[in-house]
């Protein structure tokens, strides 16, 4: 081992990665409910993942489409209109069948066509009407038309593969930085309000501030990357959040969040991934479920789950473990704000990622005396490089404009 010569200070500690630090844990279990979000991704080790790379990517899948439309001419209602101008042709191949559902009023079956020739370049569909003789039906401008399989006779030669292709998803790990700066004097002073010192207390008081940081990042951020946009044009990237990754999954509340809207969207927000998921809420989406837990909505008492305090809602199509979050408030006075959003997340789909690799964990951690400039005091600095990896964006869902609720 090398000597040192000359008075051993905390850069040597440092230097040797000695020095006591804050790591990812206690700053996730830190006041819990401040940031519920990054405490429910720190709390178990399923949620958290390393990345050697500050890019990391996923793909992401679909089946073949159920759904396609007509276009905008209407086709009579007779077994000589064969031919039917879709939306989009690579929908169809030759011996898929469909359907065109009749008004919900309807109790009878819809008529069931079978395509025969698809023309990619008009999208024309050639097709055989009344397969199976239940009736010819008029299908309307934009009408929806459900693919139900396909049908084809025997021995007949191969048929045209229809895939999709799947879409790559890149995140980023961002750089959050929060610095706490002392002089000597001020270090070795008694203050009032801080028994164990104003550095100590300081310190508390920015971790919970970085922690806020991580937390409004998962919530509001973006995925860029710019190579040379960082001040010294050196790279600089930001992370993806759920509010820019929910884009189809979305319920409108309409002002005034009645419970079939509410119904409406446990719905959406069930039609994907696993029955029991988070539901991250605004103080009015709470006050809103407890008001209906009175008579309509089955809410069972707070608990600790994925440390944080959680209530328990049953809904037809499952179960949200209700989590509220003072990050979705209101702005400023009469300005706009996040006050009437609510998440709803499967956490098996969510990880927070950390750049690690070489030896350096670049998780979050406080480092004393991180500028050795020779002067009288001290900069304390924590720092986290980390993403958040949202995949499967139909998993989650977003409800929104919720100014009020009924009674």
């Amino acid at each position: 081992m090398p000597n040192v010569i000359g008075v051993r200070s905390t850069g040597q500690a440092i230097s040797e990665e000695r020095l006591v630090r804050v790591v990812d844990a206690d700053i996730g279990l830190l006041e819990p409910d401040l940031a519920p979000l990054i405490t429910m991704l720190n709390f178990g080790q399923k949620q958290r993942k390393r990345t050697p790379s500050p890019r990391f990517e996923h793909f992401e899948d679909d089946y073949v489409a159920r759904w396609a439309q007509n276009g905008s001419a209407a086709v009579a209602n007779t077994t000589a209109s064969t031919t039917v101008t879709v939306v989009d042709s690579t929908l169809f191949v030759v011996g898929d069948l469909f359907v065109v559902p009749k008004a919900v009023t309807s109790s009878t079956a819809p008529e069931v066509c079978r395509v025969t020739a698809v023309n990619r370049t008009t999208h024309e569909l050639t097709v055989v009407r009344n397969v199976g003789a239940a009736g010819v039906d008029t299908i309307s401008a934009s009408a929806a038309l459900r693919l139900i399989g396909d049908a084809h006779e025997e021995k007949e030669a191969i048929g045209t593969s229809k895939t999709t292709t799947p879409a790559k998803i890149v995140g980023y790990t961002q750089i959050f930085r929060t610095v706490a700066e002392f002089t000597k004097t001020q270090i070795a002073s008694e203050v009032y309000g801080a028994a164990t010192g104003d550095r100590e207390r300081e310190h508390k008081k920015k971790l919970r501030e970085h922690k806020q940081k991580l937390n409004g990042a998962a919530l509001f951020g973006r995925a860029s990357e710019s190579l040379t946009g960082g001040a010294s044009s050196r790279p600089i990237r930001t992370t993806d959040g759920l509010l820019a990754r929910i884009t189809t999954n979305i319920t409108n509340a309409g002002g005034v969040l009645t419970r079939k809207v509410f119904e409406s969207f446990a719905r959406q927000a069930f039609r994907y991934g696993k029955s029991e998921k988070t539901l991250l809420a605004s103080p009015i989406v709470i006050s809103a479920i407890n008001q209906w837990a009175t008579q309509f909505l089955l809410v069972k008492p707070s608990e600790k789950r994925f440390g944080v305090s959680v209530n328990e809602v049953q809904t037809g199509h499952g179960v949200w473990l209700l989590v509220r979050d003072w990050m979705l408030e209101d702005g400023v006075t009469g300005q706009s704000g996040f006050a009437g959003q609510a998440f709803s997340i499967d956490l098996n789909e969510l990880f927070y990622r950390y750049l690690e690799d070489n030896g350096l964990n670049r998780d979050t951690k406080l480092t004393e005396n991180v500028v050795q400039d020779g002067s009288d005091g001290v900069v304390d600095e924590i720092l986290t490089e980390a993403g958040f990896q949202i995949k499967q964006e139909k998993f989650h869902a977003r409800l929104f404009n919720c100014t009020d609720y009924s009674a």
